[in-house]
């Protein structure tokens, strides 16, 4: 009776050891993974503040290309000549590409100037914000695992349904865009000689033109707006992710 009382305990004790193990394992785990989701949210506050900076920077260019049509459909027959174009860039900054090593650089040299028809009165800026980290919350599964709802909901409207507003007033005032460009390229090609753009912006300027300028001042308003609103999104965003995390 003894042996089996025996055997009966020692079996318990490693049936309970078993257990214990399992839970300490399970506990551990479970720490580790809310540390690295700790860690992955505490990483996107950088991609964060790093994305406002951008969309500042992104705004200026946008408020600087609306004031600059503005003063264009304000008169078109004195506005769109060459030397009051380059001048208004030069107070208006807003035609830009980046070098290799991510660095901003403004169009207001010679060189781009000489190309100024081809992207001043055309341009709308592309909007490429950084969403590496926000992909990997979303690959890991990290973001579901969030245990605040607040914090995981905010994330995602964020990077997607606000961001994706941005980027549909992006694509109109593109479209605006492509139809400007089209017209002066239509004009080139059904003269009966060879003309430039800057003769046809200022010698066959007709109510077609006028329309598209005007209208691009309405588009460029839509994204102006929508940036602000996302810059305000995206601070909101991080003030609630230190709130909860920090």
């Amino acid at each position: 009776m003894k042996s089996l009382s025996k055997y009966i305990f020692e079996t318990l004790a490693i049936f309970l050891g078993i257990i214990l193990s399992f839970s300490v394992d399970r506990c551990t785990r479970s720490n580790l993974e809310i540390e690295e989701i700790k860690k992955s949210v505490f990483t996107l506050i950088k991609e964060i503040d790093n994305n406002i900076i951008y969309c500042e920077n992104h705004l200026i260019q946008l408020e600087n290309m609306q004031k600059v049509n503005f003063i264009i459909t304000s008169d078109l027959s004195n506005n769109l000549k060459k030397t009051k174009l380059i001048d208004l860039h030069d107070n208006y900054l807003f035609g830009h590409s980046y070098d290799i090593n991510g660095n901003l650089n403004y169009w207001n040299q010679e060189e781009n100037y000489n190309n100024i028809y081809q992207w001043m009165i055309t341009w709308w800026n592309t909007f490429s914000q950084e969403d590496i980290y926000f992909q990997s919350l979303i690959n890991s599964g990290n973001l579901v695992l969030i245990d605040d709802h607040d914090v995981s909901r905010e994330i995602e409207a964020v990077y997607t349904t606000r961001m994706n507003r941005v980027k549909v007033n992006l694509s109109l005032l593109k479209e605006n865009s492509d139809k400007i460009r089209l017209w002066a390229e239509d004009k080139r090609n059904n003269s009966k000689s060879y003309v430039d753009r800057e003769y046809v912006f200022n010698n066959l300027q007709d109510l077609e033109l006028k329309n598209l300028l005007n209208d691009r001042n309405y588009f460029i308003g839509l994204r102006v707006m929508s940036l602000k609103n996302y810059i305000k999104s995206l601070r909101n965003l991080k003030i609630l992710i230190e709130s909860k995390y920090k």
